[in-house]
């Protein structure tokens, strides 16, 4: 069986697994997703196997019918950023103004609400899509700010735009990216072999300076966000406690709570612990 990843960008552990040649005898192939609704899509369709996605996600797509859980968190943390055009310095200047979203009530656009809802500022939420599409959205000057992450944060830096917030200053338990499956994948032998890769991938990382891990990330393509993203590698797979606990915090302050959903329930630490029983002592 191959397994099918989807994904906005790779995540480090695959970066660093593929250089150390950690997926041998794993079928896997990746695509990058275009967003988070078309990644609910070919999961309902049985076209995706693996999405690696916001946590805050599951929300969502378990109410839309979706059997899937949170096995893996390849981010220490997501480093995002409000990028704007020019015109805006502080968030207060987006009153009224477009901003570029995944999905207006799920994944990452709740920080984005959040942090705007602090300062008392109204916006129109615009769904373009991943985080390419909203930079593309923000650089054509379609919306006048958007949530960007490495490395194309580093892209909307170099053509002006301006960084009016960051989530790791308001937010610093923010958890990063989680690696989610459908039900009916636990305890596959595809799935442990790939967790299983992984967590020998975390592992190799720790052993690698930051001069050779930012150096693979570079040539991964991820280029002046290859340091912050290097930074915000996973020392463990282990989803933190904390980071479920604020996202359910910030949907409560939201009121976009959906009733009979937690993240807690979703978790499923069984996979990880059986692909790390495989792993060599450390």
């Amino acid at each position: 069986m191959t397994l099918r990843q989807s994904q906005f960008v790779p995540p480090v552990p695959l970066i660093v697994a593929r250089e150390c040649g950690l997926l041998a005898g794993i079928g896997l192939e990746t695509s990058r997703t275009t967003g988070s609704p078309a990644q609910l899509t070919g999961l309902l369709a049985g076209d995706i196997d693996i999405a690696i996605t916001s946590i805050d996600n599951l929300y969502a797509w378990t109410a839309a019918g979706a059997d899937l859980r949170l096995v893996a968190q390849v981010e220490a943390t997501t480093p995002l950023g409000v990028y704007a055009r020019p015109a805006a310095d502080r968030l207060t200047d987006l009153g009224g103004s477009r901003f570029a979203v995944d999905a207006a009530t799920n994944g990452f656009s709740l920080v984005a609400r959040y942090l705007l809802g602090r300062e008392g500022v109204t916006v129109d939420y615009i769904e373009v899509g991943g985080v390419k599409e909203r930079l593309d959205s923000l650089l054509a000057g379609d919306v006048a700010a958007t949530l960007l992450g490495p490395p194309f944060d580093a892209a909307a830096r170099d053509a002006g735009a301006t960084l009016l917030a960051t989530v790791a200053e308001t937010l610093p338990a923010f958890p990063g990216q989680g690696l989610m499956v459908p039900s009916e994948l636990i305890g596959s032998d595809e799935l442990t072999a790939y967790l299983h890769a992984l967590g020998l991938a975390v592992d190799a990382g720790e052993r690698m300076t930051h001069a050779e891990g930012e150096g693979l990330l570079e040539r991964a393509g991820f280029g002046a966000a290859a340091a912050a993203t290097w930074a915000t590698r996973p020392r463990t797979l282990e989803v933190d406690p904390d980071g479920l606990t604020l996202l359910a915090e910030i949907r409560s302050h939201l009121g976009l709570m959906p009733p009979g959903i937690r993240l807690e329930d979703l978790y499923d630490p069984a996979p990880l612990r059986l692909a790390a029983s495989r792993l060599p002592t450390r």
